[in-house]
């Protein structure tokens, strides 16, 4: 990265000279810069002596891990409506896939289902095919990723193999706001092109493109998106605009509307 790493000193030797800010503070203004032109990009500062010696992705899937794989609650409400609310897609892995299983079974017997994302950050690409898997019949084709250094695109298919006749079938609603982010947006603008859920709620963030870290000079280091997304259906992506709401309502009232949109849906069955 040496134009980076070049434009980088220009900028410290800058910053430093006119005023006293922190590498930390450096960072963080950077990083905003950064962020007009893509949700992902990030500029890190990590001294070799700082207590977090994981990239801030890793300790992301470890907090899942530890923390029920990010699932914080599940519901029956009346009328046979179920909610389901997790905060981020976990790693997949034998554990996981099993945390999964059971949370599908609990729902197994809904008839609709609400699928609660307004404070969901993300995570794992694999986690959001695998969760896909269980409302949709077949194999089907969720989203691609093209990574332009290699000229190669990647397709991303549901596991057929993996199957619930009335999961498929229920309707879904899937709420969103704008802290809804990245892998969550992901599966948001894949059930939504695929017309197989309503979201409800608020334009999600707004990061389609997912990134790597690449160290930089004086400890620094750069996140850096490095492939797209590409929706087979709009062969776009939700980039800087976020996923927009099919039924627009705010935070708090979000639950209520798609609650009162299920009753709806199940009356007239």
């Amino acid at each position: 990265m040496p134009a980076i790493n070049e434009s980088l000193a220009t900028y410290l030797t800058s910053a430093r000279a006119s005023e006293t800010v922190s590498s930390e503070q450096i960072a963080e203004h950077l990083t905003e810069t950064l962020r007009q032109h893509d949700k992902h990009f990030t500029l890190g500062y990590q001294p070799p002596s700082a207590n977090e010696n994981k990239p801030r992705k890793l300790l992301w899937f470890a907090r899942l891990e530890r923390q029920n794989y990010g699932f914080t609650s599940l519901e029956i409400l009346d009328k046979n409506v179920g909610v389901l609310d997790f905060w981020g897609f976990a790693a997949v892995n034998a554990l996981s896939k099993q945390k999964v299983s059971s949370v599908m079974t609990f729902l197994s017997d809904v008839d609709a289902l609400i699928i609660d994302l307004r404070n969901n950050g993300g995570g794992s690409g694999e986690m959001v095919h695998l969760i896909s898997s269980y409302f949709v019949d077949g194999k089907v084709h969720l989203n691609s990723l093209y990574t332009r250094h290699t000229d190669v695109t990647q397709e991303f298919w549901t596991t057929p193999e993996i199957n619930n006749n009335h999961l498929e079938n229920i309707p879904l609603y899937i709420l969103i706001s704008g802290e809804t982010f990245s892998a969550a947006e992901e599966f948001t603008y894949n059930f939504q092109q695929m017309k197989r859920a309503t979201i409800v709620g608020e334009a999600s963030k707004g990061g389609a493109n997912p990134w790597r870290w690449y160290p930089l000079a004086e400890d620094f280091r750069i996140g850096i998106p490095i492939t797209k997304a590409i929706n087979p259906v709009t062969q776009s992506n939700w980039e800087g605009v976020g996923v927009q709401s099919d039924v627009d309502a705010t935070g708090k009232n979000a639950l209520d509307v798609a609650y009162a949109l299920a009753l709806d849906a199940i009356q007239n069955q």
